[in-house]
């Protein structure tokens, strides 16, 4: 009994996976040998050769094979013809048999694969080879189809039928280029007697694993991506090749889906940040190449409409303006979007000056209409900046920064405007950071103070409170305006940590001037739209009140209405705990923001702040008389004082006498106070 080889032992192996499972099962001898030695031989080989499989691989192979000439055996010119060659084997009874040479699959020129045939069969059962090899093929999962050289299937397993939905019976003798030949060889005409061998030329390696794959086609015309490989098999009475195909459609299917989430926004299924790039990055590497215009869009006011409406309309307006903006661009545009309300525009091309006035009125008419959403109207407008490749930026991700920050530059110019990228821009943005990198240490520094703006009644001018205001001094810009830091405060996240700074100071300052002799002064302090949104911030200001010492009815906290419209419920159920506390609760800058008497119904609030925007006219302006008048009488109905900010003249405060508005604060009584100054005012005041 001869024992099956290992090809393990081999020091470079030859077939392997399902080839060397058949060609070990094969009653056909085999042997794939190199240069003079024998590489790898299987059970039947050794059996006909009379030798024991050890001692065979490794082996010289001339002294085994006896031809009639000796140049009989030139394996390349063999395998060239495919036709066998009869020898003799030197000291076997059975004598005579044919050789056959194919390339071997090792990937090797110069390896090749033997296949002997005895023309007298050796004692012992013929085995049925056929049944074997059907059988063989029958347990491998993929699509396996044994073709002859003339390109006719041979045999098919149960995979290849129904890979390529053809039943074994109709598809042995059938041409294998229907099944293949449609892609890989598109725009050619394959006759149906073509040999194999052009399918070895188009796949000359396999493809299995590997991740590559081609598009296949199934006997009823459908096509499907799939993996390949072709290696040599041969047969007892010919030569053939071994065709796997795997079908990677359901791969194909996860990796899409997988791309889709990595690559693409999934609310408005445009191309992602990282897709952008990407798109960048293959436009840069094209040559020859004029420019790359990128057009950075921002939805103006977008929070206040996540505000009002909720974020599902919010998403729904974004998905419209994706819709609008993506209408009638040409092709070779891309639309992405970058996250939030930001989008952006990429355009390769040699007219630069052209695209940028294309794109700039394309972004202008997509926000010129209102928007439907949920059967209300919005109007929007959008500002829009723009950076050029490689004027600005010499790769992706700076050409994305360089039309982001022209965009930046293009909300502060007033919005609804176009800004393209400049050294000016560069250097404003710097500045941002700059000034970001600073305030981020200027609580640690003490840089940062609060003064005191003086609150009194209109009739009788008596001091009723202060409105905490902060400051920041810095070392180098000298006093920085709260217009300049407090909104980069808020985009970078420094606005909590900075307000509940305040909120402790405050407080403690307040307590020193009711001890002082003045128990009824009450100080205002503005709460952040984020810091209203921390979930911690009741337990803050509790523990402020606690820490100080100051009264809860002495503080009062001012939020704006566009802080308080987001997450309506949640703001109410905050506003309630507080003034359970007995906390006095303002809206800040009223009339700039919804001013709807059906939400004012529903929240626990004091009092009204008319902002100052309505103020500076009073006197002159009926318009702003009007709604000073309607606020204060709204106000009224609701059973809600009304405190009106900037009053500078006396005709403003007249006019506000006349429309019943109790309380009043501006330059006219007193500017802002640093707290040495404040003690110094408070003694002249009637409190």
């Amino acid at each position: 009994m001869v024992a099956q080889p290992s090809l393990s032992q081999v020091a470079d192996p030859g077939p392997s996976g399902i080839l060397a499972a058949a060609y070990d099962r094969l009653p056909l001898a085999v042997l794939c040998v190199r240069d003079q030695a024998v590489l790898y031989a299987n059970i039947a080989a050794a059996s006909l050769l009379e030798a024991e499989l050890p001692g065979l691989i490794g082996a010289a192979w001339a002294p085994l094979l006896t031809p009639p000439a000796p140049e009989m055996l030139d394996f390349a010119r063999m395998a060239k013809t495919h036709l066998p060659e009869t020898i003799t084997l030197p000291g076997v009874c059975c004598g005579r048999c044919e050789i056959s040479v194919s390339p071997a699959p090792t990937g090797r020129a110069g390896d090749w694969l033997l296949c002997l045939r005895p023309l007298q069969p050796a004692s012992g059962a013929i085995l049925d080879q056929e049944i074997i090899l059907s059988n063989l093929i029958d347990s491998v999962g993929d699509a396996v189809l044994v073709v002859a050289n003339d390109g006719r299937i041979i045999d098919l397993n149960k995979g290849a039928q129904r890979v390529f939905a053809v039943d074994r019976e109709p598809g042995r003798g059938m041409s294998i280029w229907p099944l293949l030949a449609p892609t890989l060889f598109e725009g050619e005409d394959v006759l149906p007697e073509a040999s194999v061998q052009m399918l070895l030329r188009a796949v000359p390696r396999s493809t299995l694993g590997t991740g590559r794959s081609m598009v296949l086609s199934r006997a009823d015309g459908i096509s499907f991506p799939g993996e390949i490989a072709i290696t040599p098999l041969p047969l007892p009475n010919r030569a053939a090749h071994l065709v796997t195909v795997r079908d990677v459609s359901d791969r194909k299917r996860i990796e899409s889906r997988l791309e889709r989430l990595v690559l693409y926004d999934p609310l408005t299924r445009l191309p992602n940040r990282v897709k952008v790039l990407q798109h960048i990055e293959r436009l840069i590497a094209q040559a020859p190449l004029g420019a790359i215009v990128a057009v950075a869009i921002d939805v103006d006011h977008f929070k206040y409409v996540n505000d009002f409406f909720g974020h599902g309309p919010g998403d729904r307006l974004l998905q419209a303006v994706s819709g609008r903006l993506g209408g009638d661009l040409e092709e070779g545009d891309l639309l992405g979007h970058l996250g939030g309300d930001d989008f952006l525009i990429i355009s390769a091309t040699d007219d630069p000056a052209a695209t940028i006035e294309r794109l700039a009125r394309r972004v202008e008419e997509a926000s010129a209409r209102t928007f439907l959403i949920d059967q209300s109207e919005l109007f929007i407008s959008l500002s829009q900046g723009i950076a050029l490749y490689p004027d600005h930026a010499t790769d992706p991700s700076n050409l994305l920064t360089a039309a982001q920050a022209a965009t930046y530059e293009a909300k502060e110019a007033g919005r609804a405007t176009t800004v393209i990228y400049s050294e000016r821009v560069r250097d404003r943005r710097a500045g941002r950071l700059a000034i970001e990198t600073d305030l981020r240490r200027a609580v640690d520094r003490g840089e940062l103070s609060i003064e005191y703006q003086p609150r009194f009644s209109v009739e009788g001018h008596r001091l009723l409170g202060m409105e905490a205001l902060l400051r920041w001094d810095h070392p180098e810009m000298g006093r920085i305006p709260p217009s300049h830091f407090i909104p980069i405060a808020e985009e970078s996240g420094l606005i909590v940590p900075i307000g509940n700074w305040v909120l402790e100071t405050a407080c403690k300052q307040a307590r020193l001037w009711t001890q002082a002799g003045f128990p009824n002064l009450k100080v205002a302090i503005n709460l952040s739209v984020r810091q209203f949104r921390d979930a911690g911030l009741l337990a803050k200001v509790v523990d402020a009140l606690d820490t100080s010492g100051l009264p809860a009815q002495n503080l009062e906290l001012e939020i704006t209405e566009s802080g308080l419209m987001s997450e309506l419920d949640r703001a109410i159920d905050l506003l309630e705990d507080l003034k359970r506390i007995g906390i006095t609760i303002a809206i800040d800058d009223f009339g700039t923001g919804y001013s709807s008497l059906s939400y004012l119904k529903r929240l626990p609030i004091d009092l009204l702040k008319i902002d100052q925007s309505f103020i500076a006219g009073l006197s002159e302006n009926a318009d702003d008389r009007a709604i000073c008048q309607a606020i204060v009488s709204m106000a009224s109905s609701l059973g809600l004082e009304t405190v009106a900010e900037g009053v500078e003249t006396e005709g403003q405060l007249e006019c506000l006498r006349e429309i019943g508005c109790r309380e009043v604060q501006g330059y006219l009584f007193a500017r802002p106070l640093s707290v040495a100054d404040f003690s110094a005012y408070l003694p002249h005041q009637r409190v």
